[in-house]
């Protein structure tokens, strides 16, 4: 097996590339490892101006489009994201849940869901922060929240 590593500043994001000649117990164990390096996927650089901070996931209630752009909020802030929703999705804990078409939120976060004429609203604990639910992903946030663990 050849193992090649090439770093450069120019690479936006890690890519994994396997190449070989069949779908064997090695490959297997290779993608096994690299899944169980991806699930550990705990922190994420966010920004604000030119600064750059470490957020852990446990702190973000939600990510959010806007104009193009990806904010994780937090309590307190909201900070630019260099990831796209679909790539998070992918990537994030299964706590965190897609629910709209410009929207992650983490379901850990949730203190209540409500409906209302405008739609379905989620506020957050211990801040001002709410986001609409869009019709098509309430059944599966209802379902999430019934499985939750008090």
């Amino acid at each position: 097996m050849k193992i090649k590593l090439d770093i450069s500043p120019q690479y936006l994001q890690k890519e994994v590339i396997i190449k070989a000649s069949e779908n064997d117990g090695e490959v297997q164990a290779i993608l096994n490892s690299i899944k169980d390096v991806e699930s550990k996927f705990n922190h994420l650089n966010g920004y604000i101006g030119e600064t750059v901070y470490s957020l852990e996931l446990k702190g973000i209630l939600f990510f959010e489009t806007n104009d193009r752009n990806v904010y994780a909020h937090t309590i307190d802030n909201a900070f630019l994201i260099h990831f796209r929703l679909y790539e998070l999705e992918e990537n994030l804990p299964d706590n965190f849940l897609r629910v709209s078409k410009s929207s992650i939120l983490n379901v850990d976060e949730i203190l209540s869901l409500s409906r209302s004429v405008t739609g379905n609203l989620v506020q957050f604990k211990n801040t001002y922060k709410k986001i609409y639910v869009s019709r098509r992903f309430l059944k599966d946030l209802k379902l999430r929240l019934e499985q939750r663990k008090f």
